[in-house]
């Protein structure tokens, strides 16, 4: 993955913090603004729930009461146990009078009565029952008014517009009345029937249908019949019952679509712009649902009618790409007739048109703050960027050793102080190196590293060590008529060379001494197995200076000698100054051993004899007097060192 800037992970964040303020804003702001017209929708849901049931009871309250008293008319009884559907018409004409006609208008058309059921031309809605329905409807719609949230563009106290008129008109009392029998039969008067308008003959066919019901009736039901051409009639069905049995039903039917239905749709959606209409079985009545949207609307009604017969608060459809709200609430609940619904359709067009200026509005400001924000940022990276690269530029000449860096100091806040303390640092680092450099110069490294730790202290501790020391024989004859800078670069040489093998050895160069060489194996740091590491080294460092010899000017021989066992190693001084070294007398014994090897051997203790066994080859010599020593020393001349100890020898 390729390293990003921190110009531009500046930049990226500045325009991620806008992009999601703004991505923030605009989401909440939508949930807002939804909200508000979910809560517009749900007042205005619970207005038309509250409205519908009461606008029902107010326009057929009163029939229901007078149809129910028909039904308890001793004559009707009468009548319906003889069947006599004459009768039946004649008595029913004459106790609904009230809500049929007005007597003048019973008087004037006696040959063409409601007991005939031949036609006539619709009275104009006038009596005490028509004019309590036409104030009572009046309230009504004031009431919803009142009640409805006022759709955009209308305020609050703005007139609700009336049908053509002036007034709301009050459904005409053409109605329709027939009787069924306690088998289902529909009563009706033979030689009148050809005088009947479709319409009648209709009805009085469809009420065929609630025939099986007439038996099972309890209580007086409202239903819906339609008689063709859109023309939808509400009947209520009341039940003509004899010393408790059902033996017969009234049925009265008004026109319910054409009048009264359109007035309620209109006050409807003039009060708040909820397009209505009436649903049963699987048709659509409105009035002012536009017609383009109807078939899409009947399917997914349908649908949803089938799979919840008990009304949901709403749902959703999509009707030209447009949702809209869809609730629906039954106009007769409990009924045994075919179940009606009041249908209302919102348009959700407005919302979302709120929601899309909204979002525009919101998406403009946030283009305008991401321009602002990407002026800044420039700005702010720039002046951040550039000292910022500076001291990466700067560690990385620190990384590669070089601590003479120096960085600007541009400014003097947080970055100034910055720049500046990196400067002290790097002067620092430059000192630490430089005393790191010469503590390596005049010190082992291992022995530099753990003073550098702190692990050395002054004063000493008794370890298991392998001393050595190695010396240039004849080097005071050899280098007597040699100048100073020569025998400075012929020990140079030498010690390199013969440091070098010591170091990978894993020894420690204790001291130069003249032409001497003292190393220590097993301190300050063991590898287990010093001892051998030792005699490695010694073999070594002969076969090192005489391949040197092939190529140098001087031709030197040396001596070495190795002495194990305890010695007593510490940092040893003064407070002040100090060195790390070896005391004891297994150091001394090393520095005797060394004095009696010859040019090119190596002369080993008896107890670095016995810690290798097998692993080398010696010749021993003859017992040593060495100077500091009471009791004559063993001493081997070491002849090889093996990879793998000899094996035991086989028994003859």
């Amino acid at each position: 993955m390729p390293r990003l800037s921190f110009r531009f992970k500046l930049l990226f964040a500045m325009m991620l913090v806008v992009g999601g303020v703004s991505g923030v804003t605009l989401y909440l702001t939508q949930m807002r603004v939804q909200a508000a017209y979910e809560k517009l929708f749900k007042d205005k849901l619970e207005a038309q729930i509250t409205y519908v049931p009461r606008e029902q009871e107010l326009r057929i309250g009163s029939i229901k009461q007078e149809c129910e008293r028909l039904a308890k008319s001793v004559r009707i009884v009468a009548a319906m146990r003889e069947g006599d559907a004459q009768q039946l018409y004649r008595v029913g004409r004459d106790e609904l009078k009230i809500i049929l006609r007005t007597e003048e208008e019973l008087s004037s058309n006696e040959g063409a009565s409601e007991a005939t059921n031949t036609p006539a031309p619709p009275p104009a809605p006038i009596g005490p029952i028509a004019e309590a329905i036409k104030q009572k409807m009046k309230a009504a719609a004031e009431d919803l008014r009142a009640k409805t949230p006022a759709r955009p563009g209308v305020k609050p106290g703005d007139s609700v517009k009336k049908p053509s008129g002036g007034r709301l008109p009050i459904p005409p009392k053409t109605p329709y009345l027939g009787f069924i029998d306690s088998e289902g039969k529909v009563l009706e008067i033979p030689e009148t029937s050809r005088y009947l308008t479709p319409d009648r003959q209709r009805f009085l066919q469809g009420l065929k249908r609630f025939g099986p019901l007439v038996s099972k009736l309890e209580s007086q039901q409202v239903g819906y019949l339609d008689l063709g051409g859109e023309r939808l009639t509400e009947v209520i069905v009341t039940p003509v019952r004899d010393e408790g049995q059902t033996i017969g039903a009234a049925v009265y039917g008004i026109q319910f679509f054409d009048i009264a239905s359109a007035v309620t749709e209109k006050v409807i959606s003039d009060v708040s712009d909820i397009e209505s209409g009436t649903w049963i079985e699987g048709k659509l009545y409105t009035r002012t649902i536009p017609a383009d949207v109807r078939p899409e609307l009947v399917r997914q009604l349908a649908g949803e009618i089938a799979q919840h017969p008990q009304p949901r608060d709403d749902f959703i459809v999509n009707l030209h790409d447009i949702p809209h709200r869809v609730f629906y609430t039954a106009l007769n609940e409990g009924s045994m007739l075919p179940r009606a619904y009041k249908v209302g359709l919102y348009s959700w067009e407005d919302a979302l048109k709120a929601q899309g200026k909204l979002r525009a509005q919101i998406l403009t400001f946030s283009a305008a703050a991401l321009v602002v924000a990407l002026v800044v940022s420039l700005l702010l990276a720039h002046g951040l960027s550039v000292p910022i690269r500076e001291l990466v530029g700067g560690t990385e000449q620190i990384s590669r050793g070089n601590f003479q860096v120096n960085v600007p100091v541009r400014s003097q806040d947080d970055l100034g102080q910055l720049a500046q303390s990196f400067n002290e640092m790097a002067a620092g680092l430059a000192l630490k190196e430089k005393y790191h450099s010469i503590l390596h110069t005049i010190a082992d490294k291992d022995v530099a590293q753990q003073l550098l730790e702190g692990k050395i202290a002054l004063g000493g501790e008794l370890r298991e060590a392998t001393v050595m020391f190695c010396d240039i024989r004849g080097f005071t004859a050899l280098t007597q008529n040699m100048n100073p800078t020569e025998v400075i670069a012929l020990l140079n040489e030498h010690m390199t060379a013969l440091t070098k093998v010591v170091t990978e050895h894993h020894g420690v160069v204790d001291k130069f001494m003249g032409d001497a060489i003292m190393a220590i194996f097993g301190a300050p740091k063991s590898y287990g197995n010093d001892t051998l590491n030792a005699v490695r080294c010694a073999q070594q460092m002969m076969a090192e200076r005489a391949k040197l010899n092939e190529t140098s000017r001087y031709h030197l021989q040396v001596g070495i000698g190795l002495a194990t066992g305890r010695v007593l190693a510490g940092n040893m001084g003064s407070a002040d100054r100090s060195n790390y070294t070896v005391l004891g007398e297994r150091v001394n014994l090393a520095s005797r051993l060394c004095s009696v090897a010859r040019r090119g051997e190596v002369v080993i203790g008896p107890t670095t004899r016995e810690q290798l066994a097998d692993l080398i080859t010696v010749e021993e010599m003859d017992p040593l007097q060495l100077k500091g020593f009471s009791d004559s020393i063993r001493a081997f001349k070491l002849i090889e060192v093996r990879t793998e100890p000899q094996p035991a020898a086989q028994p003859a």
